[in-house]
């Protein structure tokens, strides 16, 4: 998960990658809780934050340079469902 990258952000971008993936967590998903890692750079350049909900289900997410979601990959089977109206599309975060 977390890339062999040691490309480290500065604190303004990491605190707003880390307040945009929750928010993105928190407003789209039937989430209990969030917590996150550190973001890091993939292989491929983009930022990725591997994270949990629920305390064990597992995600990592993408974030784009103007701290927009890219992408998330679901880790985990039991993953909670999205919310009511974010099934077809990405509700406002």
């Amino acid at each position: 998960m977390n890339g062999n990258n040691d490309t480290t952000y500065d604190k303004a971008t990491t605190e707003e990658a880390i307040t945009t993936a929750k928010s993105y967590m928190i407003n789209n998903f039937s989430v209990e809780n969030v917590a996150l890692g550190e973001p890091y750079q993939t292989e491929m350049g983009g930022m990725a934050i591997d994270g949990t909900v629920n305390n064990d289900e597992k995600f990592t997410i993408n974030i784009n340079e103007d701290f927009t979601v890219d992408g998330l990959a679901i880790r985990s089977k039991n993953f909670p469902p999205r919310k009511k109206g974010c099934e077809e599309k990405v509700c406002e975060y």
